[in-house]
């Protein structure tokens, strides 16, 4: 017989009020997990990703700022990245070595567009920006073309990342471009990825307006404090219940 069984044997001429006392402590151990876990995805300033296609994949986290970027809406700062990526089509797979960190958008038109911070002017292979949008709403942020530019302007918003996207670097001399196409008409919401060798593109995928899409999943971790939380709730709803049953 278990020190909780013997227990409610010694009281037997109350049997109801000794269940009834360890259900609640049980119900309250509930309560801790649900209130320690529960506000993790609204707060957490990291998140797991993955993302394949066209042979390139990847998965890891990312660690975001929780101060969001002025003038950008719904857009907030990826401030590191660790985890693995591999390009199947160079038969190669190494660990992501960090961020190709940028500063935050500046001189942001009234509309809200911006040039990159990080772009082929400065010596890149692919322009960026380093924002990450976890409502995936973000905003259409390329300007109108300066005159003379053959381009049209790109008007399409959408997606955990905006256009310009996410920058990293991998072990091997390899680094990986990582956006969103926004969601562009009769086509929806796309995703493209990139990669590139000391510099040299090796390979692209989902280009605006190509009809094919990257896989990307996104997903918050829980916040440290969050797990303390739980931790040392869960220690003091146990010394009620190691003194009521003498555990």
């Amino acid at each position: 017989m278990n020190s909780c069984n013997l227990q409610t044997a010694i009281v037997a001429a109350r049997p109801f009020k000794s269940k009834l006392t360890c259900s609640k402590l049980f119900a309250c151990m509930g309560l801790a997990i649900g209130l320690a876990v529960a506000p993790s995805a609204a707060k957490a300033d990291s998140y797991t990703f993955s993302f394949s296609g066209g042979g390139l994949s990847g998965s890891g986290i990312i660690v975001v700022s929780n101060t969001a970027v002025p003038g950008v809406p719904g857009g907030y700062q990826i401030t590191g990245i660790n985890g693995t990526f591999s390009d199947a089509n160079a038969g190669f797979t190494g660990a992501i070595t960090g961020l190709q960190t940028t500063s935050l958008p500046s001189n942001i038109n009234p509309d809200g567009t911006f040039l990159p911070p990080g772009s082929q002017a400065a010596g890149f292979p692919f322009s960026f920006d380093n924002l990450f949008f976890p409502g995936g709403n973000s905003p259409a942020v390329c300007p109108p073309p300066a005159p003379g530019d053959p381009e049209p302007p790109y008007p399409f918003g959408g997606g955990l990342f905006d256009i310009y996207g996410l920058y990293f670097n991998v072990e091997g001399g390899y680094s990986v471009d990582l956006w969103s196409n926004g969601v562009v008409p009769q086509l929806g919401l796309t995703y493209g990825v990139g990669d590139a060798l000391n510099g040299t593109v090796l390979n692209t995928f989902a280009e605006p307006f190509s009809g094919d899409s990257v896989d990307v999943t996104t997903a918050p971790t829980p916040e440290p404090g969050s797990l303390l939380l739980l931790g040392t709730g869960l220690i003091g709803l146990m010394a009620p219940l190691r003194r009521k049953f003498k555990m």
